[in-house]
């Protein structure tokens, strides 16, 4: 995209180095939010009937990472207003959430390409061709990085200079009834006794362990069932017990030593389940579930067992949920943005519909009192918890500042 056509679209493009910006919201998101701005993203217009943004963004400092369906590029925004910063060139759409350390950035894009820049002057410092889309984010880890793609295959790539590593390709059996679904998880870090292992998920409802160092099976086992058994959202590790599911479902707790069935859910899941504070009568956390049927769910991640229910009433599949302080904070793909309480379930704030048009794929992300949220209509989003109005006492002749921000902090859009 040219710079004229950038701002044609309301961005301001900033040439030469990354212009320095400070634009943060600390503290805790513990209240509503309320809309500071939006604006579209780049790229021509796309048929709302088609046009879908799976692209979680990601805020680090001063900025905003996400990608855009209708631009090959990640896009580097301002947090303050939106503007645009930077954009680093992919192969294709980056369509999942770019992984920022330091003064680099690595992403994923649906070409299949994996690329590494260095964000102060935006260079590509590598970049390694795959074998199909990509739709997840890269783990890093110890120096790695490790990548899957829709072709059933895992890469592990040199985190430094891209160099290949190791490379497994699944054989992927799949029932007649129904066809395979367009996702593939992150893999998932764990620990198999002294080794380390990534949990990978395939089309075929199969959750394969691989040795992080060389890539090696080490074992697998078939977790999803039903016309759509393929492991969409990735494994989550609680320690003792792994949690993984097929998008018609179940939801399995897992022993992964085992690989011996814990509990069962019959729920389908996109997305992997989020874990909460620890529960002190079970010694675990709370697991949240957003399903593929519109219902939050919270789960005993002992037993199983469901504790509440809340039903956006959209049926369209839902959001990871972000815990915060104020709630719950869920997208739906059919609906908007919604603030849950964790203890009882219950709607406690909604995104106004109006701002919100297409639905909400992409997990929100927080970062102290800001919150950013892609829609499926192609804008981006940022909504901030205000600051408390200071309040003010008279004593000696002078006007002293009770609470709220001090002086100059808070700016006339609640910073």
């Amino acid at each position: 995209m040219s710079a004229a056509a950038a701002l044609a679209l309301g961005f301001s493009v900033a040439t030469g180095p990354l212009p320095v910006t400070d634009a943060t919201f600390p503290g805790d998101l513990d209240g509503p939010p309320a809309l500071a701005w939006q604006r579209r993203l780049p790229g021509p217009r796309m048929p709302a009937a088609t046009h879908t943004e799976l692209g979680p963004p990601v805020l680090a400092g001063g900025r905003i990472y996400v990608g855009s369906a209708a631009d090959d590029a990640l896009l580097v925004l301002d947090r303050g207003d939106g503007r645009l910063l930077q954009r680093l060139p992919a192969a294709g759409p980056v369509q999942s959430a770019a992984v920022i350390q330091g003064d680099r950035a690595w992403f994923s894009d649906t070409a299949g390409a994996t690329s590494c820049y260095r964000l102060s002057d935006g260079l590509l410092l590598w970049r390694h061709e795959g074998s199909g889309p990509i739709l997840a984010s890269p783990l890093l880890h110890d120096g790695r990085l490790y990548v899957a793609n829709l072709d059933h295959v895992v890469t592990a790539l040199d985190a430094d200079d891209g160099a290949f590593l190791w490379r497994h390709q699944q054989r992927v059996e799949r029932p007649l009834s129904g066809p395979e679904l367009y996702g593939a998880p992150t893999p998932t870090l764990v620990r198999l006794g002294e080794q380390q292992a990534l949990l990978a998920g395939f089309a075929d409802g199969t959750v394969v362990a691989l040795g992080a160092e060389r890539g090696e099976a080490l074992w697998q086992r078939r977790v999803g069932e039903g016309t759509y058994p393929d492991v969409i959202g990735a494994a989550l590790d609680l320690g003792p017990t792994v949690v993984a599911g097929g998008f018609s479902g179940p939801l399995l707790a897992l022993d992964p030593e085992n690989r011996a069935v814990k509990w069962r859910v019959e729920i389908g899941s996109a997305e992997a389940p989020v874990a909460g504070p620890i529960d002190a009568a079970t010694g675990l956390p709370v697991l949240v579930h957003g399903g593929i049927d519109g219902k939050l769910r919270s789960i005993d991640a002992r037993t199983g067992q469901l504790r509440w229910t809340w039903d956006s009433e959209t049926q369209g599949a839902l959001t990871r949920p972000v815990w915060t302080d104020a709630g719950l904070l869920v997208g739906s793909s059919s609906g908007g943005l919604y603030l849950v309480d964790p203890v009882q379930g219950a709607l406690r704030w909604t995104l106004d519909p109006g701002y919100v048009l297409a639905g909400v794929s992409a997990e929100p992300a927080v970062d102290g009192r800001q919150v950013v949220v892609v829609t499926n209509a192609g804008r981006i989003l940022s909504l901030v918890m205000p600051l408390p109005e200071p309040t003010w006492t008279q004593g000696d002749g002078d006007f002293a500042r009770v609470g709220g921000a001090p002086d100059g902090a808070e700016g006339a859009d609640g910073r």
